[in-house]
């Protein structure tokens, strides 16, 4: 007589979308940033009322799967008010802080994206950042993604009709500018993630490997600043040439790097190709330097709220708060704001920090702290604060343009008040 396990619901291991038919699955359109969020929506084969979801951050630079989660959402029962709230909780966190369009993909380019990421999220791959929970983690996904897949080709769903160039097609902004072309280019290269640089470019993963750049191992494009170049600068090199000066993170270092870009297209063209690349110098840079070529302007306006908002505070309340879900920091709660779309790849002077719109800080000591890099922003939360409905309970303190960036040690300072860290900086540390 032969024993076998029965895998019991609770079971990770147990199948459960082998009691469920694929639906959909919705992704965002932000491969190019190197990242990838899909829900995907299964309805019960017993019960076309319930409905099993996954939602999913996949990574394709180093840990293949960020996050993955299952909500089973079965109407009248105890959890499916609590399940709900919970994905779309996920979902949003995700979709919110990635800039891109949410588009609808079929089940073969599902797949396709999947199996790209998971090799990442292998066993016995060196890591910056690591530990056994994510371990874990990571293996405990793949097991799930792979009865998941099992489900999807019973009903005859594979990847086979999708190439990996397919897949990332499907979701990634079609018509880029010469600018995003380029700093999309570079920021899939250094982030080492070849596949997304060869969609980008005619060059080989081979030719990709043999860059310099790469030679640092991963690194994020922090800025990239872009001028036409000259004819002169062709080196016998087909395209039209950009020139590059790109600040760079490391593993622990900064780095300053001098490249060409060359493209098959010039800046009234979309859609070009990167045909080549030559490095001209890697320097690495100290810290205090880096801070000097990522150095932005601080616009800053303070409000008073003193036990007037602390015990009734509602965000949602805040047109440019709405959605957004606060961080716990040592000196209150942060607030992030995410702008809407990642037009901001779309510039000469791509910076990586762009990608938020601003801040709001709701701090232990009763200040509503506003910051943000550009004056527009500021104007507009400014605008907003004032025609909030705490209006009554706002009191200005003051605004504010620093040069040196003084926020997040705001943020990071339990108990200290603005007016004192401008005074005395030291007051933070």
């Amino acid at each position: 007589m032969q024993l076998h396990a029965v895998e019991g619901k609770l079971s990770e291991f147990y199948n459960h979308f082998e009691e469920h038919f694929f639906e959909s699955c919705e992704a965002t359109d932000t491969r190019l940033m190197g990242v990838v969020a899909m829900r995907i929506t299964w309805r019960s084969k017993e019960n076309p009322r319930a409905l099993f979801y996954q939602v999913l951050h996949l990574d394709y630079s180093e840990y293949g799967i960020d996050d993955y989660f299952e909500f089973d959402c079965t109407p009248n029962s105890t959890t499916y008010q609590e399940n709900r709230e919970a994905m779309k909780y996920h979902w949003r966190a995700f979709t919110s802080v990635m800039g891109g369009k949410i588009v609808r993909i079929s089940p073969a380019v599902m797949l396709r994206l999947i199996e790209d990421a998971l090799p990442l999220a292998a066993d016995g791959i060196e890591r910056e950042y690591d530990n056994e929970e994510n371990v874990q983690f990571r293996h405990s996904a793949t097991v799930r993604l792979g009865l998941m897949k099992d489900a999807l080709a019973h009903e005859g769903f594979t990847s086979d009709e999708c190439t990996a160039m397919q897949a990332i097609s499907a979701v990634s902004p079609h018509q880029l500018t010469v600018t995003e072309t380029i700093n999309y280019f570079l920021m899939r290269l250094v982030d080492l993630d070849y596949p997304a640089a060869m969609y980008l470019s005619d060059l080989s993963e081979d030719e990709l490997r043999e860059c310099e750049l790469t030679g640092i191992g991963l690194q994020t494009l922090m800025r990239n600043q872009i001028k036409p170049g000259s004819d002169e600068e062709d080196a016998g090199l087909s395209g039209h040439p950009y020139r590059c000066r790109m600040t760079t993170l490391g593993a622990m270092n900064y780095y300053h790097s001098g490249v060409v870009v060359y493209l098959n297209g010039d800046y009234k063209k979309r859609d070009c190709k990167v045909t080549a690349i030559a490095v001209g110098s890697i320097d690495r840079m100290t810290t205090p330097e880096a801070a000097m070529q990522l150095a932005q302007s601080e616009y800053i306006t303070v409000f008073d709220c003193r036990d007037r908002m602390l015990n009734s505070f509602d965000s949602e309340k805040f047109s440019f708060l709405s959605g957004v879900d606060p961080q716990h920091v040592p000196n209150g709660w942060l607030y992030t704001i995410y702008n809407s779309d990642n037009s901001h790849v779309n510039s000469a002077d791509y910076r990586l920090s762009d990608d938020v719109y601003g801040y709001a800080l709701l701090s232990i000591d009763g200040e509503f702290v506003l910051m943000s890099n550009k004056l527009s922003n500021i104007e507009r939360m400014d605008d907003a604060s004032i025609l909030s409905i705490y209006s009554p309970f706002l009191r200005l303190d003051g605004r504010y343009q620093l040069d040196t960036p003084i926020f997040h040690n705001l943020c990071n300072s339990y108990g200290v008040i603005f007016r004192e860290l401008i005074e005395r900086p030291e007051y933070g540390d």
